[in-house]
């Protein structure tokens, strides 16, 4: 029988957001460009960075425990993933873990939003492939973004599955460790873990699951409540994605005990319930574009930030809308920034010289769910190769690693509004974004982000204002723009007179 000092856990994962409407597919080469890391590059690569994976592999060092490094990918959220790219990356983890056989514990980072040609629930049926392959009795836990669409496969093969608590998501180098502690404790104390899901029939946008109001901040409160009883083990509230049409879409709750199932499924329960009584917040859209840069412009003091949430590319979409830019120059407005991820202007602004005055249209290019590309003259203010250090460690870093690469980017000038162009999206995660291309946060009036909540992590230590505006675009608020196909009707607010209790 094979001795071994210390226990032995795989650790891998595949993570993506996936939004199905998005007509740009996500390819294996996304996630090599965005990072995939095999074996021994895993553990060297991610370990002390920021991140559900670095959490995870922080707490097996201070448990003394050996990683067994599988593979951990990661890509840009974007449209529907190819299945060349899923069957590809699953069966690279797969098989890492057969040749590591046999191990002690499982400890995966999964999203719980990845959808597939092919597979509508990825982490459900990755979980439960590793879950054959290890048997029933070798503890197999995994970390989910706030945004995972949570199945009932998933719950099935996993012991306890533990999601981020706070979006912008802060809190992800925590979860990967508590996720550990939980291992630690069911392979040293002998812990039993029950899980209960519940799921009300809520749809959230991107825009209603920040986590500073409702409907999810009574959850969480009432769950951090419920995390002081000694029978609970972990507390998931799930605000799900709503832009990946699958059976499993939508707000969720997952309670895990120590071997209590009707405690488990009380607290779910719940959970859902305080979710249900707090809909009608499932409505808002933010404000209308003139309103929004009405208020902007005339505010005493800047930056106020304007919240692109239809062109929001942490949730797919592609960064190239110009409905406020076109709005703000039409006001003329002054001292304005707005990001664009445009790289045929890039290109168009590289060929010239830096203050060269150029003609072209930005933005538009992508789709047609963004707005029209705008025509404009404009000066080239700077020309860079796009890459900086981020300033503030969190997920953002989690996801890039300190040196972001937005490819090649232009500062553009037309009139009082800067345009920088980058050749790959890039979401406002830090200040360092804007710093890097020579444009100072705070001194602006208006700055334009292509966010629904996560930009606050970056901004909101410096905004005088922070508005959300109901812009048009693949991660709409108005979820009604969207032909879903595969949800379970009815929900709230898509139908009317939705009626949902505890019982149900």
């Amino acid at each position: 029988m094979r001795q071994h000092t210390s226990r032995r856990i795989a650790v891998g994962g595949i993570s993506h957001e996936t939004h199905t409407f998005a007509p740009q597919p996500t390819t294996l080469q996304a996630f090599q460009q965005q990072g995939v890391y095999e074996g021994h590059s895993l553990v060297e690569q991610l370990r002390g960075t920021h991140g559900s994976i670095g959490g995870i592999l922080a707490g097996l060092e201070e448990a003394s425990y050996e990683p067994v490094p599988l593979l951990y990918a990661t890509a840009m959220p974007a449209g529907l993933v190819t299945h060349d790219a899923y069957t590809t990356l699953r069966q690279t983890l797969l098989q890492r873990l057969a040749e590591a056989l046999p191990v002690d514990g499982v400890l995966l980072a999964l999203h719980g939003a990845m959808v597939a040609d092919g597979a509508l629930d990825c982490e459900g049926d990755l979980l439960a492939q590793v879950r054959a392959l290890v048997g029933p009795d070798v503890p197999v836990l995994s970390t989910l973004d706030l945004h995972g669409n949570l199945s009932p496969q998933m719950m099935a093969a996993a012991n306890a599955l533990v999601a981020y608590r706070t979006n912008p998501h802060l809190d992800t180098t925590e979860r990967g460790i508590e996720c550990a502690h939980i291992l630690r404790r069911v392979l040293e104390e002998g812990l039993p873990i029950t899980g209960a899901m519940a799921r009300p029939p809520l749809l959230l946008s991107a825009l209603t699951t920040w986590t500073e109001s409702a409907p999810l901040l009574p959850v969480l409160q009432r769950a951090e409540e419920w995390r002081q009883h000694p029978a609970v083990v972990s507390l998931s509230v799930l605000g799900g994605f709503a832009y990946a049409d699958t059976p499993f879409t939508g707000m969720s709750v997952a309670a895990f005990t120590a071997g209590d199932r009707t405690l488990a499924q009380t607290i779910a329960q719940e959970l859902a319930a305080v979710a249900w009584e707090h809909r009608e917040t499932a409505a808002y859209r933010g404000l209308s574009v003139d309103e929004a840069i009405r208020r902007a412009l005339n505010a005493p003091r800047g930056p106020v930030v304007l919240a692109d949430v239809g062109d929001n590319v942490g949730g797919g979409s592609p960064g190239d809308g110009t409905v406020l830019l076109e709005a703000l120059l039409r006001a003329e407005a002054r001292d304005a920034v707005v990001v664009l991820a445009d790289p045929q202007a890039v290109a168009v602004a590289h060929q010239a010289s830096t203050g060269a005055s150029v003609e072209l249209a930005v933005g538009g290019h992508a789709d047609t769910w963004h707005g029209r590309p705008v025509a404009l003259r404009a000066t080239v203010e700077r020309l860079t190769d796009g890459r900086y250090r981020v300033e503030q460690p969190g997920h953002f870093t989690g996801m890039y690693g300190r040196e972001v690469r937005m490819g090649r980017c232009a500062v553009l000038r037309s009139g009082g509004v800067r345009i920088l162009l980058t050749e790959r999206k890039t979401p406002p995660g830090d200040l360092a974004q804007l710093r890097s291309q020579g444009i100072e946060p705070t001194q602006q009036q208006v700055i334009v982000t292509k966010s629904a909540v996560a930009f606050r992590g970056a901004y909101a230590p410096i905004a005088a204002e922070m508005l959300e505006v109901d812009t048009p675009g693949l991660c709409a608020s108005n979820l009604h723009a969207f032909a879903y196909r595969a949800l379970p009707r009815p929900l709230y607010p898509l139908d009317e007179g939705v009626e949902w209790g505890t019982g149900r």
